[in-house]
């Protein structure tokens, strides 16, 4: 499933390695389309080379242009072939120096883009100089006319070695400081934690103790049926929010898992309430970055909270829909009867619109709303 218009503009999206490849991709197309004016002013005695040399310039732009949907290793094998055709095209210029400044930018552009391993790309520009030694020989061309064409394709091919290892480095460093920002995450998570445990949950504990005490004088007084109605709704409210603070707490202390075993969990919560719930998963689950997941898994607890309440016995149908740069999900139920029983569910009235912030804080949308008897919230979220 692709979701055209998903995608949104970032900070700091013309900062990062991205657009830097973006940027060289254009710079080879333009390479190419001077070359291709050029080159085959050299050669007008070798036709075949000139067609030859043109069906690689095509191949060339249609690559950077589709390069997105090929796989690895497809596009660093396009690359190698191109410059080894290309090597043997101005192997075969009478004046091979001519085109020496443009082999050169060529070599250096093209070893800092193609996203392959640095022997593949030293191996890949080996290739291509020995083609163009082999090529010039067989046509007859002076040693000493290929000398600066060679020097001038071993300056550009090193130059775009060392530009292509500085590019791992600064790509080492992110990942490092991605880790490093990643393990304080978890920490605070862990106090966070640490807090709602020692806090709110042995508080939420201690209430409904004694509200159970209280439901059990006030029924052995004679108390009104009233007032015994009010405290088991409060003993409710009460025993709900604990078990809210002790799933926080769980999800606080944990590595972040996948959407999969993340909704698996919930509905099995949800299931020992009593609740009937269906799930169904489209995609690959493993795809979904675990920012999205938690706010998926949030947006599942916070829907099923809000079923149970409104519409308590309906049964529940999640579906969670993975494609490749979106995740989207669905959780619907029957909408309860006019008058129908209400769970006295603990809410500050305010769940859609929780719900709603949620996604919005990692670039999503929600919808909330009834249609032929069924109410249902609709959430998707984009990633890259």
């Amino acid at each position: 499933m692709r979701n055209e218009g998903i995608r949104r503009l970032r900070p700091g999206r013309f900062r990062d390695g991205l657009d830097a490849s973006r940027l060289r991709r254009i710079a080879l197309n333009g390479l190419a389309i001077a070359v291709a004016v050029v080159l085959p002013r050299d050669t007008p005695q070798l036709p075949g080379v000139t067609v030859l040399f043109h069906v690689l310039i095509a191949l060339w732009a249609v690559t950077t242009v589709v390069r997105h949907l090929l796989a690895p290793p497809w596009p660093g094998a396009v690359w190698s072939v191109l410059l080894v055709g290309g090597a043997v095209c101005a192997g075969t210029s009478p004046q091979p120096s001519g085109p020496a400044f443009v082999a050169s930018a060529g070599l250096f552009l093209l070893t800092s883009a193609v996203e392959n391993g640095v022997r593949w790309i030293a191996a890949a520009t080996a290739a291509g100089i020995a083609a163009f030694a082999l090529a010039h020989a067989a046509a007859g061309g002076s040693p000493d006319a290929a000398v600066p064409s060679l020097i001038s394709a071993v300056t550009g091919g090193g130059f775009g070695l060392l530009a292509r290892l500085n590019g791992l480095d600064r790509r080492t460093e992110r990942s490092a400081a991605e880790r490093r920002a990643e393990k304080a995450v978890l920490e605070e998570r862990a106090r966070i934690a640490r807090d709602i445990h020692d806090v709110l949950a042995h508080s939420l504990g201690g209430l409904v103790l004694q509200l159970d005490a209280l439901e059990a004088v006030s029924a052995a007084r004679g108390a009104d049926e009233e007032v015994l109605v009010r405290v088991r709704g409060a003993r409710e409210m009460a025993a709900d929010g604990l078990v809210a603070a002790k799933r926080a707490v769980d999800a606080l202390r944990r590595l972040p898992a996948g959407i999969d075993a993340a909704l698996g969990e919930i509905v099995a919560g949800a299931r020992a309430l009593g609740m009937t719930v269906d799930v169904e998963l489209r995609g690959e689950a493993a795809r979904v970055p675990a920012p999205v997941a938690e706010v998926a898994a949030s947006v599942t607890v916070e829907a099923l909270t809000n079923a149970r309440k409104h519409a308590p016995g309906a049964p529940v149908a999640v579906t969670l829909e993975t494609g490749r740069d979106a995740v989207l999900l669905r959780v619907a139920n029957r909408l309860a009867a006019p008058g129908g029983p209400v769970v006295p569910l603990p809410s500050g009235g305010h769940g859609v619109a929780g719900m709603r912030e949620r996604a919005q804080i990692v670039g999503g949308t929600l919808d909330a709303g009834g249609k032929d008897g069924v109410w249902t919230v609709e959430c998707r979220v984009p990633y890259e």
